[in-house]
């Protein structure tokens, strides 16, 4: 069975692709500045400044109708619903448990795009992956357990939808980004289309089951825009660029930065404490997935033949 000639990775790209991992860790201090904002509301702003942006950038470059072109409609559908599943949970994470432990949860992503890419065809799955999970499964249990009194159960069920929806963000982004390697020959500007799928989707839910707020403080209006200009707006070119184009596996090891870099701009920025637990925790979480990403010598490989 014949298949499409897969793209050389280009440095280049890579470099381009951990723009991305930069702009993601700072994701997490935006979202909590944005305060008690509702999320399909939230999605739906910060998305469509993104959209704004890229439809602005690419009629400049007279690219709007090839891209449209160019994006098979099964790769907008996957991206958009990609795009609105896991910012839904990422907003909702953050408003019901605390931002410190929602991230570090969210930032699982790395490490499952490790064990996905080794589940695939063509790759296995080593057991320096196994127990790379395991550590840092370890790190997330440790930190759940060093959280909240256990008197406030009201608390505690709260915190524990957030943590649902914080572990959805790292299954559904590792998801998508481990199929979006299948539409290596899609042009990056498809983001655009993304992005405007996701904010009509957005906007209608958030008319259907949230109520708008009377007003938005200056400050959430400053946080709006750089959720919309940075993390859910430049950083995904670069995601989208890097992993089709650039070392897959390099930008997995430098993704295991961002856990560690999201506490830290919290831990700066923000009234959050980081507790010994949290710390332990980070380290866990970050070493894990690290540890995931060495391989053991493989035996040289005999080439299939293709039909």
């Amino acid at each position: 069975m014949s298949t499409a000639m897969s793209i050389p990775s280009s440095p280049q790209a890579t470099l381009i692709g951990s723009i991305a991992i930069l702009l993601w860790s700072i994701l997490a201090l935006f979202t909590t500045q944005a305060g008690l904002v509702p999320p399909l509301l939230l999605l739906t702003l910060t998305f469509g400044v993104a959209t704004i942006l890229f439809f602005c950038v690419y009629l400049a470059k007279g690219e709007i109708k090839a891209s449209w072109q160019g994006t098979p409609k099964s790769a907008i559908a996957m991206g958009g619903l990609g795009f609105f599943c896991y910012h839904f949970c990422y907003f909702y994470a953050f408003q019901h448990a605390p931002p410190v432990e929602a991230g570090l949860i969210a930032y699982l992503w790395p490490l499952l795009i490790v064990l996905m890419a080794g589940m695939t065809k063509g790759n296995y799955l080593y057991w320096t992956h196994l127990v790379g999970a395991i550590v840092a499964f370890i790190g997330t249990a440790i930190m759940l357990q060093s959280k909240a009194p256990l008197s406030d159960s009201n608390n505690i069920e709260v915190h524990w939808t957030g943590y649902a929806a914080a572990f959805a963000c790292a299954l559904l982004w590792s998801s998508y980004s481990v199929a979006n390697r299948r539409y290596q020959h899609v042009p990056s500007s498809s983001v655009l289309w993304y992005c405007l799928i996701t904010t009509i989707l957005a906007g209608i839910s958030h008319f259907a089951m949230e109520t708008t707020p009377d007003t938005l403080s200056s400050s959430t209006w400053v946080a709006i825009l750089g959720l919309g200009l940075g993390p859910v707006g430049v950083a995904f070119f670069c995601w989208d660029f890097g992993v089709k184009r650039g070392n897959l596996s390099l930008l997995g090891v430098l993704s295991y930065t961002a856990p560690a870099l999201s506490t830290a701009w919290l831990g700066l920025f923000t009234e959050a404490e980081l507790t010994q637990g949290q710390i332990i925790a980070c380290l866990f979480i970050t070493f894990g997935a690290l540890f995931a990403s060495f391989m053991p010598n493989k035996k040289p490989e005999t080439k299939m033949p293709q039909t």
